[in-house]
């Protein structure tokens, strides 16, 4: 039982990692600065395009699907990391 929590938990962080390589590499940012409790516009200079390219970015790479109500609540990384979460528990 220990193990597969220790695998969930790697799981999850390779998932945010990769959330956090797409947020730098759209938002054209270091990733030191995409840190769970950046807020998407005011801190890391997000718009509504940059979000719609972020949530296909991720759909792509993951292979799910974000939905759109979900996505209108994001306000810092760590909601998009519960999202995307969600989304794959759903998948599954």
């Amino acid at each position: 039982m220990h193990g597969q929590s220790e695998m969930t938990q790697m799981i999850k962080l390779e998932i945010e990692a990769i959330i956090i390589a797409i947020l730098a590499n759209r938002l054209v940012l270091d990733v030191e600065f995409v840190t769970p409790n950046a807020r998407l516009v005011a801190d890391l200079g997000a718009d509504s395009l940059n979000f719609l390219d972020i949530a296909l970015d991720i759909n792509d790479l993951l292979g799910i699907e974000l939905p759109p109500e979900g996505l209108a609540c994001i306000r810092k990384v760590e909601d998009l990391y519960r999202l995307v979460h969600q989304a794959i528990a759903q998948a599954a």
